[in-house]
């Protein structure tokens, strides 16, 4: 087993009940896979929230690992190490 930090930031912190969870997941796991746990643990309303209906990421949210926006990438294919950090930033715009 590794474990995984995640972080909530801004309105999602408040969604989810906490700014920051530690996961403990397989070694050889994915992004993916944490996020099939995080969506177990915090419910279709979660999923809505991250994921376009066609299981994308929302244009809504900024996914970061480790501190590098990982959006453009296959991020959902990248294999994770122990200590890892995922961030899952909303998109805040103004006027």
């Amino acid at each position: 087993m590794i474990k995984i930090k995640i972080k909530f930031l801004s309105l999602l912190a408040e969604f989810v009940g906490t700014n920051e969870t530690t996961l403990s997941v397989d070694e050889n796991s994915f992004i993916k896979d944490v996020f099939n746990k995080l969506i177990i643990d915090f419910g279709k309303k979660f999923e809505n929230i991250i994921l376009t209906p066609q299981k994308t990421l929302s244009k809504y949210i900024i996914l970061g690992l480790n501190g590098k926006d990982i959006r453009s990438l296959n991020f959902l294919n990248i294999l994770l190490q122990d200590g890892d950090e995922i961030s899952f930033l909303p998109a805040i715009a103004g006027g």
